[in-house]
């Protein structure tokens, strides 16, 4: 990954207005959204391991019925 510098990061965010005249407000908020728009993303969380797919039977109740014998 290649680091800009001031001049590369200057000549990448010049913007010029054609037509109408921007008041001090809606220059800053366009600043604002090109400011955000530069940032690098920040990095990804790591991933939570999936849920196993299988289960324990050892764990769990081969019948579970309200009359059934229960140990």
């Amino acid at each position: 990954m290649t680091t800009m510098t001031p001049t590369d990061l200057l000549a990448a965010t010049s913007v010029r207005v054609l037509r109408g005249a921007p008041s001090p407000e809606e220059l800053a908020a366009f600043t604002a959204v090109l400011t955000l728009r530069l940032t690098p993303a920040p990095d990804p969380a790591p991933a939570r391991p999936a849920t196993a797919a299988w289960s324990r039977p050892d764990r769990t109740r081969p019948y579970t019925s309200p009359r059934a014998w229960h140990t």
